[in-house]
């Protein structure tokens, strides 16, 4: 759910403004409402903070790579006392020079790869050469162009041939080549020798920079993390000092935040306490407060995903605790193998015991999506790619009765998103009511009564309920109340009197949602199709280990685990994408559609030290 926010309007003499935000800074509990003074250039300080916090994410985003890449764990805490600077310019020299090197050593590849062909010489000596007025021209042409009158005319001499490519040179009297139909080489930098040598000598200085970033990412990367965030403390210094606004010719100055309605009191109190005149109010329609999500451990965990489309407007609804349980089980249905599941399960134990904090959090919404999987996986029949209905196993006989065929998943999945798609449609009625009023939630309980009451006299009548006739009466009934509310209520603004004109909107509205909502729930057939697809490319992997391995003892069964490995491991990856994806999509598209999401919610950031 969103949680409720106050607004807070401060009132501060201009010489106690810079003390009220240490003060406010302390508190860590105020989101300050920014607003633009001019450009970021303009203000030179900001500026300047925002370009050294670029530099110091770039440094440290190298350096992890570093860290990951030699896996390095034994860092050393953050020394607060450091020169945070000295620190960056270090490693930014370090790279540069790295830069340069590998940029030179790409040089002398290119240089030693253009003179390898002509073997191994002095340079030296074609220089005494040439002292001799003795010229060494070197050329290249195909063997198809290359003329034999130039070993009289110009003391041609065949070095290489590669393939139809001739390497020669020519010895002249004079320094400018001679006029032949062949490529002329400009002089080379030195001989491969020279090069060879060089190019050790260059690898030797990239080791010794690269073990000097290892040292850094020892001994200073916690530090240079440590500062990254002092850095950002300033940048929200500085942009919360630029807040605010001047009045009474600049004696006063005028800040608003938005404080959690639980924090309400503990925040006045510090207030009063510091004798800062203030003023709180419950926001209106037209404020845009901050979003903070409070949920259960549950929904919790599902907020990575919801995060991942928008967050919701102040006055809306937080529908993540809404769609996690379905997502549990579109997830399941799109993969649809018990034994996958498995896998998540024990992958989510992994997760949890890693250092990373994002990884551990992530580790239990994996373990629910594992739980979700295996369960629908093995009630459509599925161990790694295994039909168990086919199986003989004693203890699985008892099950069977529950497992499904295709057509039964295929029902499955269609009733899944005719379930969602109501559920959405009640959570929009409900949330409309609220935020508006009664006739703005007519038009959507319309509908909700005619699909609720045809669904329910159909199901009534199949169980022998009621008869044949009563469900046709019943027809008739909500399908007059509901077609009733779609048709005339297209204009909640003006309640009875918009009625008349809503009959041609009405009529309009009526086709597109009944389109709108046919195309939604044939959208969720994916999750019957993909879970099929998935449970096919298992069952195929398994066919192709015992079909190709050959009758070798120890050889078969090595080449069997290799498929089995290989190929469970590729489908996995494949039906967790789609998993993840497919799921993700119905959510975004169908559900938050016809649950009459809006977005567009800034996240709650206080205005606090990320540094203690």
């Amino acid at each position: 759910m969103i949680v409720k926010m106050k607004k807070y309007t401060f009132l501060i003499f201009h010489k106690d403004y810079h003390p009220f935000l240490y003060a406010l800074r302390e508190l860590g509990v105020v989101h300050i409402v920014e607003k633009q003074c001019g450009t970021i250039e303009e203000n030179s300080d900001l500026f300047g903070f925002i370009q050294k916090g670029k530099r110091f994410a770039t440094v440290i985003k190298a350096l992890n790579r570093i860290k990951v890449e030699h896996k390095i764990d034994d860092l050393r805490p953050e020394n607060r006392q450091e020169d945070g600077m000295a620190l960056l310019e270090k490693a930014e020299q370090l790279y540069v020079e790295r830069d340069r090197t590998m940029h030179r050593k790409n040089a002398l590849i290119k240089e030693l790869e253009r003179i390898t062909p002509w073997g191994h010489f002095d340079l030296e000596n074609l220089r005494k050469l040439e002292r001799a007025n003795f010229f060494i021209h070197f050329h290249i042409t195909s063997a198809s162009k290359f003329d034999e009158r130039w070993r009289d005319e110009h003391n041609a001499i065949k070095i290489n041939q590669q393939g139809s490519t001739i390497y020669f040179v020519t010895v002249t009297k004079e320094s400018a080549p001679p006029d032949i139909n062949a490529e002329h080489i400009k002089p080379f930098e030195g001989s491969a020798t020279d090069l060879e040598t060089a190019l050790i000598t260059l690898d030797e200085d990239i080791r010794q920079i690269d073990e000097s970033l290892k040292t850094m990412v020892r001994d200073d990367l916690n530090t240079l993390i440590y500062k990254e965030k002092e850095t950002g403390d300033q940048i929200n210094w500085e942009k919360v000092a630029l807040s605010s606004e001047a009045a009474a010719a600049e004696k006063l100055m005028l800040l608003e935040g938005f404080v959690p309605e639980e924090q309400e009191a503990a925040t006045t109190q510090a207030l009063q306490a510091d004798g800062v005149y203030f003023e709180v109010t419950t926001p209106t329609l037209d404020e845009k407060p901050p979003i903070l999500l409070k949920n259960n451990r549950f929904a919790k965990l599902f907020e990575v995903i919801s995060n991942l489309y928008d967050r919701p407007s102040y006055n809306a609804f937080d529908l993540t605790p809404f769609f996690a349980p379905f997502y549990v089980l579109f997830f399941g249905l799109c993969v649809g193998d018990c034994g996958y599941g498995l896998i998540y399960i024990l992958l989510s134990f992994y997760l949890a015991k890693s250092k990373d904090t994002f990884m551990k959090s992530v580790s239990k919404l994996v373990l629910w999506l594992g739980i979700g999987t295996t369960i629908v996986g093995f009630f459509s029949g599925t161990f790694f790619g295994i039909p168990l209905a086919e199986q003989t196993w004693e203890w699985l006989q008892r099950f069977k009765s529950v497992m499904m065929d295709p057509n039964q998943l295929f029902m499955i999945a269609l009733l899944c998103g005719a379930v969602q798609l109501v559920f959405a449609m009640i959570i929009n009625v409900i949330t409309t009511w609220m935020r508006y009023s009664f006739w703005h939630s007519l038009n959507m309980m319309g509908w909700l009564i005619t699909i609720l009451g045809v669904a329910s006299a159909v199901l009534l009548a199949d169980k022998g309920i009621i008869t044949v006739e009563m469900r046709t009466t019943l027809f008739y009934v909500v399908g007059s109340v509901g077609g009733f509310l779609m048709l005339f209520f297209n204009n909640p603004a003006k309640g009875l009197r918009g009625i008349p004109g809503s009959v041609g909107s009405g009529l309009f509205g009526l086709y597109s949602k009944i389109s709108g909502l046919l195309g939604d729930i044939l959208s969720y057939i994916r999750l019957f199709a993909l879970g099929i697809s998935g449970a096919v490319m298992g069952l195929v992997f398994n066919q192709l280990a015992f079909s190709f391995a050959p009758d070798v003892i120890i050889f078969k069964q090595l080449v069997i685990v290799v498929i089995l490995l290989i190929g469970h491991a590729l489908n996995i990856f494949l039906c967790s994408l789609s998993g993840f994806v497919h799921p993700m999509r119905l959510t975004f598209v169908e559900f938050y559609n016809n649950a009459g999401f809006e977005g567009n919610g800034k996240p709650y950031l206080p205005f606090k030290k990320t540094t203690s």
